[in-house]
């Protein structure tokens, strides 16, 4: 009897770094808010944060066996999390804390446990990111379908469309038009996703080749083009007329080419890149998980505004991850997109 040897493709190093260090500003961002502490450096970082992550997607963007399989695959990758978590930290975890444990935190009332996920009001607010993707790439394929229709063409159509989502969700966000469910920000991200796809996939950019001897120049150019140019914090902010949206994204571009083409030279960081392995579970959690060291540190009696207690509590956030990481991938590899819930042929 014969035997079928299955071959894993080997991990791309400097893509799990790449993530690594976008989901380490997204929690310094996030943990700055919560101390009122301002990080200037973060600050300039999260003009390509969020725009990185749909750009590191769309980088495997595959047709695998038609828009079905696909989907189902989206499904279990992003959606079924998405889902999960919203129950679980902005749903049950708050009862528990304001019902059981006489905590005060924001809780959603019953008549809005279904309506806060298509007004984006939800406690856990980050978990949007995963809606949002989902969307993202339900779009981006669509594209691809329509543009495969333009043989010999269909590169330069699927760069147009893409590019012209771009243009749409400006001109949604300059009419103060606010679509259910984060599909206007979607519609926004939609060029970073095919950039990804399109770079990673068609170009020997994000591949060894002779102008990587360049790159340490290029690298430093394209991140003080984002330190001079940016508009405001982020991205999603500066869509609100054309010329700062404009900025907006050149400088989510500039950011998103400094930090990939940087993993791309460092291309591995032990802890950094085990972090970007994992981003999605760091993503859905680490509110609550810096939410349980603040309250310690809080009771601790230390002044929580002081930034060397910040970084105290960022350590500790980050470092717990060594033991959530592994226990949440034995126990709930379902939901947290490591197994799948809907079988795929």
């Amino acid at each position: 009897m014969s035997e079928i040897t299955i071959i894993k493709k080997p991990r791309i190093e400097y893509i799990d770094l790449a993530k690594g260090i976008c989901i380490i500003i997204v929690v310094m961002l996030h943990l700055s808010a919560f101390y009122t502490f301002s990080l200037t450096l973060v600050d300039y970082m999260m003009a390509f944060a969020m725009p990185l992550y749909f750009f590191l997607s769309g980088c495997f963007f595959k047709t695998y066996d038609g828009f079905s399989g696909y989907f189902k695959r989206k499904v279990n990758k992003l959606l079924i999390p998405f889902l999960f978590f919203y129950a679980l930290t902005s749903v049950c975890v708050p009862y528990i804390q304001v019902y059981l444990l006489g905590c005060k935190t924001s809780i959603l009332r019953d008549s809005e446990i279904i309506t806060a996920i298509f007004t984006e009001s939800y406690p856990n607010l980050p978990l949007w990111l995963l809606l949002c993707l989902f969307e993202v790439s339900l779009f981006f394929y669509t594209i691809y379908i329509f543009a495969q229709r333009f043989e010999g063409k269909s590169n330069l159509v699927l760069c147009i469309v893409s590019l012209l989502f771009g243009v749409i969700g400006v001109i949604i966000k300059i009419l103060g038009i606010n679509l259910l469910a984060n599909i206007d920000t979607a519609i926004s991200a939609t060029p970073f996703f095919a950039a990804g796809y399109w770079i990673f996939q068609k170009t020997e950019i994000m591949k060894p080749n002779r102008f990587d001897k360049l790159l340490p120049i290029l690298i430093v150019l394209a991140l003080a083009f984002v330190m001079v140019f940016r508009p405001e914090k982020t991205f999603f902010r500066n869509l609100n007329s054309p010329k700062p949206s404009l900025f907006a994204y050149l400088c989510a571009f500039g950011g998103i080419y400094g930090i990939v083409m940087l993993s791309k030279i460092i291309k591995r960081l032990p802890l950094v890149s085990y972090f970007g392995r994992y981003s999605l579970i760091i993503l859905v959690t680490h509110i609550e998980v810096f939410n349980l060291f603040a309250a310690v540190i809080k009771y601790s009696g230390l002044n929580l505004s002081q930034g060397w207690v910040y970084f105290i509590n960022l350590c500790l956030t980050m470092l717990s991850y060594l033991v959530i990481i592994p226990l949440m991938n034995k126990f709930m590899p379902h939901v947290v997109g490591q197994k799948d819930v809907i079988q795929i042929k």
